[in-house]
């Protein structure tokens, strides 16, 4: 039962008293009864609503906005470059690459013949240069390798050097610009009385790619290999290069490569205080022992993608498709041979 409903039963009660003793007559409107009592019922409340302290009104507290900080943005993380190797001198794991000409036509080179295999096209070599680009191939120069081999130092992961042996204009319209698109270098292996002849490199156009990282090195005069003239060709090719250029000639590579018999050769490169020579033997293991016959590979024209790679010494890696499809055969694909288990 409410509070309210108990003082009216009160009321009631007490109404119910005070008419026996006040009896009224029939004619008593029932409603005045209860109006009565309503009325005496709100006072009731009014009294005890004055007793009892007013609810307080909540005010709600304002929450305060929290404002993000600016996250600061950092730079990109480089990607880490490749580690440099360090080699005690004496010796060096370089490939050495050997091309003849770069050429495409006899505008490239006076003695141009299509069908010899000395003229690698522009399309076979940039074809090798972006293998050896995707495979994480280094370029480096002659005085680097000579610097290693006799004092020792560092080179980049995978050295290869690229060595010209003449002075042809090809060099320069094909191999340059191409080794230049890859961050490539090469090292030109001038034959110095050809220089700023027809159809053959200018004093100005080697200087040009001296500027940008290429190294020159002497493969003879006039490239006579008569024993006659050895003196002249080792000898003085070094002096006039270095009368026209202004820097110290290293490093002689034989003419096509070979030696004579008698090493005689050898030891005239060795008397007009060549640091280097260079031959054409297989291999990458350069060495202070062979430092006048160095180690390199030749490059011929038509040379397959499958031969190109199966030369190389490092070939871990991945090859792009558009690159062993570039414009020579791909190579062959490797059939597997499924052994059948003995019967047990």
């Amino acid at each position: 039962m409410t509070r309210n409903n108990k003082y009216l039963s009160l009321v009631l009660m007490i109404i119910m008293l005070f008419s026996a003793c006040n009896m009224p007559d029939n004619n008593t409107d029932p409603n005045v009864l209860y109006t009565i009592a309503a009325s005496t019922i709100q006072a009731e409340n009014n009294r005890i609503a004055s007793l009892t302290p007013p609810t307080p009104t909540f005010t709600p507290t304002e929450t305060a906005t929290i404002t993000p900080t600016a996250t600061e943005t950092l730079p990109p993380t480089p990607e880490p470059t490749a580690t440099w190797i360090n080699y005690p001198a004496g010796a060096a794991e370089v490939l050495i690459l050997y091309y003849n000409d770069v050429a495409n036509s006899a505008s490239d080179d006076p003695f141009y013949q299509w069908e010899s295999p000395l003229n690698v096209t522009s399309a076979e070599f940039e074809q090798q240069v972006r293998v050896l680009s995707e495979l994480g191939y280094n370029s480096i120069t002659l005085s680097q390798l000579v610097k290693v081999l006799l004092e020792g130092g560092e080179l980049p992961p995978r050295p290869v050097m690229f060595t010209f042996d003449s002075s042809k204009l090809g060099q320069y319209r094909n191999a340059f610009p191409i080794l230049t698109k890859y961050g490539m270098v090469g090292n030109l292996m001038l034959v110095a009385n050809q220089v700023d002849t027809q159809n053959c490199l200018s004093s100005e156009q080697v200087r040009e790619m001296m500027n940008v990282g290429w190294e020159i090195g002497s493969s003879g005069f006039n490239r006579n290999n008569d024993p006659a003239y050895y003196g002249q060709e080792i000898g003085r090719s070094k002096t006039t290069l270095e009368e026209k250029f202004g820097v110290p000639i290293l490093v002689y590579a034989y003419p096509g490569g070979i030696i004579d018999a008698g090493s005689v050769m050898v030891q005239k490169v060795s008397e007009a205080l060549y640091k280097a020579a260079m031959g054409k033997q297989h291999t990458i293991k350069q060495s202070r022992d062979i430092i006048y016959y160095l180690g390199r590979y030749e490059i011929i024209k038509g040379m397959s993608y499958a031969d190109f790679f199966e030369m190389l010494p490092w070939r871990e890696g991945s090859v792009s498709q558009e690159t062993m499809d570039w414009t020579l055969p791909k190579p062959s694909p490797t059939i597997e041979v499924q052994l059948t288990p003995p019967a047990p």
